[in-house]
């Protein structure tokens, strides 16, 4: 085990010292936090009302279990990475019967997708492993979302249902992601 903890640790000095543009923007937390930022707002922009009053029946029923986001690097490269892959899936499926703005679900569709696509380049450039348990936490919470909205046949409440609770991962993310302060 501790040899396998080396050559990790010197294959990942390798890909800093190989790759730096690669790890540089991997690990750039301002333009973590600005994606991340920026994927929110624009779901958030979507909510055709804060709380559709309609929707309150299908909001009691969605109960999912949210994976956490590691603090160790690696880890939180390989979950982003995953949980980008899977939301922009998750997007692209049924949308007839949503009222949201085109533009503004496209520009979700290819933040989610921009995302997946910088992150599985960190992923392969560092030759992360995929089996993390972490790993196995985010498909679960993407299946649980993608088994209500067909439970719900997709409908516009099931959608806006699965839109917050997609917000509130991210806010969860972000928080996580966050640079500690330094008190002057």
């Amino acid at each position: 085990m501790a040899t396998l903890n080396v050559s990790f640790v010197v294959h990942l000095l390798c890909v800093i010292v190989l790759y730096p543009v690669v790890y540089a923007k991997c690990s750039d937390q301002k333009e973590q936090m600005y994606n991340l930022s920026q994927t929110r707002q624009t779901l958030n922009d979507l909510a055709m009302e804060r709380r559709p009053r309609g929707c309150i029946p299908e909001a009691e029923m969605i109960m999912v279990q949210r994976p956490t986001l590691s603090k160790e690097e690696v880890e939180k490269v390989w979950t982003l990475r995953l949980a980008f892959q899977l939301a922009s899936e998750l997007f692209q499926q049924n949308l007839t019967l949503v009222k949201w703005n085109s533009i503004k679900l496209r520009d979700l569709q290819d933040l989610l997708a921009r995302q997946y696509m910088t992150y599985s380049e960190c992923v392969r450039d560092m030759r992360l492993r995929q089996n993390l348990p972490i790993g196995d936490m985010v498909k679960n919470y993407f299946k649980q979302l993608d088994d209500f909205l067909s439970r719900e046949s997709f409908s516009l409440c099931s959608w806006e249902v699965v839109r917050t609770e997609m917000g509130s991962i991210l806010r969860d993310f972000y928080k996580k992601s966050k640079m500690p302060r330094k008190h002057v």
